[in-house]
Formats: structure tokens, C-alpha cells, sequence
């Protein structure tokens, strides 16, 4: 489960910085798709990293 983790991370932080590139380089609509991405990959993380907190309790 952390490489599933680690991942979900990684790959929203990577889409944070997409999205900051598209927005800054003036591409709004693609920007928002990224940050939307980014949001959900790291809700993801973060569900994932309480479920795995409740089960070791």
C-alpha cells in the first residue's frame, strides 16, 4: 500500500506543477483540469493514508 501511496502523491504533485505552467503560459482551461486532477489524486492519498491509520488502531 505506501507504493500506491507514494504515488498518488507524487503524481498530484506533479499536476500541481502542470497546472501552474498551463495557467502562468495562459492556458486557463487546461490549468483548471490539472488542478482538478491534482485535487483528486491527493484526495486520494489522503483517504488512503487514514484508512490505513484506522486499521492499524
Amino acid at each position: 500500500m505506501l507504493k500506491s501511496k507514494m504515488t498518488d502523491l507524487v503524481i498530484g504533485l506533479i499536476m500541481v506543477y502542470f497546472a501552474y505552467d498551463r495557467i502562468s503560459a495562459g492556458q486557463t482551461k487546461m490549468g483548471i483540469l490539472f488542478v482538478v486532477l491534482a485535487f483528486l489524486n491527493l484526495v486520494a492519498f489522503y483517504v488512503k493514508l487514514r484508512t490505513e491509520k484506522q486499521e492499524q488502531q
